[in-house]
């Protein structure tokens, strides 16, 4: 059974999904979507996996994306986070969800997310993370020589200096800031097809991201985390997946799925075995 929710995060209406197993009271997971996603894509087969495993499955989202409410398009992390942090209290209201045995799955930008929340909150008791990063500067300045880093920096910070002094913003499309082949593809064909992804972002945003770095909060985290990474990754490198794990305490496990690209692992094999799994960690560890 899938049902529509909502809930609060900072003042903010959140919109969701709740996929609900036949028998509960329930263990629960909190899906984290990636750059700029929306509910209605990539985690419903995931949330529908946990589901038929016996878990109760919340996909939603973040304020100023999708059905939420919220400034469209602001993108602030820290303020993601938080509103992992209210899904999770939202899901410790309702009867059908064991309170006390709630884990994080995200992928993508989400993975860095989830990781974020783990380390602050202790009520995730087990956490997988996909296809992410460790580092937000090498994601975004990765590859360039410094002459280019130097150029986007200035451009962020001459973007930033507009937006203080005159509350004007430089807006882009997700595919305008993600320029990597496969996700101009991929965000390029979604939008086609979902109204709700077109919201335009602030170029800022950048800066926002290259201060993230998961792989500071990982030695933090006191809980089991599984990292999932795809062998063809040109989004986010397989090399920021094994960066986390190194960084990360026991317990601890890294599965490469091969031949597999970022956008591919929510297909065919790789979906299975991503799945797997991630059903597989949560069955181990939250209890």
């Amino acid at each position: 059974m899938v049902e529509s929710v909502t809930f609060f995060s900072e003042g903010n209406k959140i919109a969701g999904h709740l996929y609900l197993p036949p028998t509960t009271p329930a263990k629960a997971v909190v899906l984290c979507h990636g750059f700029a996603g929306i509910k209605e894509i990539l985690l419903p087969a995931y949330a529908q996996a946990f589901a038929n495993n016996g878990y109760a499955a919340l996909v939603f989202d973040y304020r100023g994306f999708g059905e939420s409410e919220g400034e469209r398009g602001r993108f602030v992390p820290l303020e993601q986070v938080a509103d992992i942090r209210n899904a999770m209290t939202y899901l410790q209201t309702r009867p059908e969800v064991r309170r006390d045995a709630i884990g994080l799955w995200g992928t993508s930008f989400g993975g860095a997310n989830a990781i974020h929340a783990a380390a602050y909150d202790e009520r995730v008791r087990a956490l997988v993370v996909q296809i992410t990063f460790a580092s937000g500067e090498r994601m975004v300045l990765g590859g360039q020589d410094e002459a280019g880093k130097a150029k986007v920096r200035a451009t962020i910070q001459k973007v930033w200096e507009r937006e203080v002094t005159t509350n004007k913003k430089m807006l882009l499309a997700p595919d305008q800031i993600l320029t990597d082949d496969d996700s101009k593809a991929f965000y390029g064909g979604m939008m086609q097809k979902h109204e709700t992804l077109r919201t335009k972002i602030p170029l800022v945003t950048l800066k926002h991201i290259i201060e993230y770095i998961p792989e500071d909060a990982v030695p933090a985290l006191c809980v089991p985390i599984s990292i999932i990474g795809a062998e063809d990754d040109i989004v986010c490198p397989v090399s920021e997946s094994k960066a986390l794990f190194a960084a990360a305490n026991e317990p601890k496990e890294l599965h490469i799925i091969p031949h597999a690209r970022h956008f591919t692992v929510y297909e065919g094999t790789s979906f299975t075995l991503s799945s797997g799994y991630a059903i597989a960690w949560m069955n181990k560890h939250l209890s």
